[in-house]
């Protein structure tokens, strides 16, 4: 099978495994059984000692704080949508992050981002983890090579993490170029990771593996989950990557728990109907806002044209637009805040990615723990509005903008 779609529906679980249920069992319990006291023994020189695992060696679960049946089940199947070889469960998004980061990253390295970032990650980078002695630098979307490494300097590059297309802006960045940057920056000692979060695009539309990186995130809160009723955080990648991430996570103890791994399961099932329909919506409605007159700006991937020099980017890196839109109000925070009071059927609420349009205004929610010189300076203003298309009818979501816009 070579859609990711059909490969992952029965990917993982057997009915045999489980009185011929069809669908994964929840397995609520927080410890295993161990079969005998020499299996306990060999578990725990695995999981704890290091040992390698036999060819084919079942070597089962000790702890749910570790792992457990709906966190391989899924696992699998999120593999599969990315292409890789593994894929690992989180307890949420910055959970996947901050793993990756402590796993990955050593203090005194450089961390490159791509900014703008998500808020939340760039209070991790820079309230947290720049503390502990990691070193952060930035560069945006109109960076050459030459213009990154001049910034890189002689310092020691340990990863470039990149946000494409970026919250909220939806700014979009060369996933082969930071490639290409952290290779230059590998030395025998040390491998410069390119680490890349795709929760906007989703790998329905965007997959970073095929363009040059290591490892690839996601708050699966969003288009994975897709509800809005689960917290979660995914990252994928070669097992190489993927095995010390796994050690490290069980150890600060940042695994999803049997619930949301099964409830995460039952929703990729739909991941890919939902995602064609949010996209298609999407691009009706950001026509729709391009050409309204109490909208100052658009931005959303759909509305690239040939001459724009972002339009081979398109082509290479992403099969679809997705369906985020950023869009600025004629006017400022004042008439943004009156257009969001004014919406009857789009949610003003934080999150994004699930089956009901929502919206929020980025300056002072989402962002509001950037300083103000700096959202400027990225593009993020506080007339901006950060929608996420739902599933709803295209005509309604429209005719809601609409009799919003009217308000201001």
């Amino acid at each position: 099978m070579s859609d990711p779609q059909s490969e992952m529906m029965r990917k993982g679980w057997d009915p045999e495994e489980g009185l011929n249920s069809l669908k994964t069992p929840l397995f609520h319990t927080s410890t295993f059984v161990f079969e005998s006291a020499a299996a306990a023994e060999r578990l725990f020189a695995i999981v704890y000692g290091g040992e390698t695992p036999k060819l084919g060696e079942d070597v089962g679960f000790i702890y749910t704080r570790m792992d457990h049946p709906n966190l391989v089940v899924v696992e699998g199947r999120l593999a599969v949508w990315d292409g890789a070889e593994a894929a690992l469960l989180f307890s949420s998004g910055t959970s996947a992050v901050f793993t990756t980061f402590l796993t990955h990253v050593r203090p005194g390295s450089l961390i490159l981002h791509s900014t703008p970032l998500y808020g939340g990650t760039n209070t991790m980078l820079y309230k947290v983890l720049a503390p502990l002695g990691y070193e952060i630098a930035s560069y945006g979307p109109d960076a050459s090579q030459d213009e990154v490494e001049d910034l890189i300097g002689d310092r020691h590059l340990a990863a470039v993490y990149l946000e494409t297309p970026a919250n909220p802006s939806n700014d979009v960045f060369d996933i082969d170029l930071a490639a290409r940057i952290a290779a230059a920056a590998t030395t025998p000692e040390q491998r410069a990771l390119t680490i890349v979060d795709n929760t906007f695009l989703g790998p329905y539309a965007q997959r970073p593996l095929d363009h040059g990186a290591d490892l690839v995130l996601y708050s699966a809160t969003k288009y994975f989950g897709g509800h809005d009723d689960l917290v979660a955080g995914v990252v994928t990648g070669a097992s190489a990557l993927i095995e010390p991430m796994k050690t490290m996570r069980y150890r600060i103890g940042t695994t999803a728990d049997p619930h949301t791994a099964w409830l995460l399961g039952r929703s990729l099932e739909t991941y890919a109907i939902r995602v064609e329909r949010e996209t298609a919506s999407a691009g009706r409605v950001a026509g729709f806002l391009a050409g309204h007159p109490k909208v100052a700006s658009v931005r959303y991937l759909g509305l690239i044209e040939d001459e724009d020099p972002r339009a081979d980017l398109a082509k290479r890196q992403w099969s679809s637009a997705g369906a985020m839109i950023s869009f600025d109000v004629a006017g400022g925070k004042e008439e943004a805040f009156r257009f969001l009071d004014s919406m009857r059927l789009i949610a003003n609420t934080t999150s994004l990615g699930g089956t009901q349009s929502i919206a929020c205004h980025p300056w002072t929610t989402t962002h509001s723990n950037v300083d103000p010189e700096t959202k400027l300076r990225i593009g993020i203003t506080d007339a901006m509005i950060r929608l996420s298309i739902g599933v709803e009818a295209p005509e309604d979501i429209i005719a809601d903008l609409d009799q919003a816009l009217a308000q201001i």
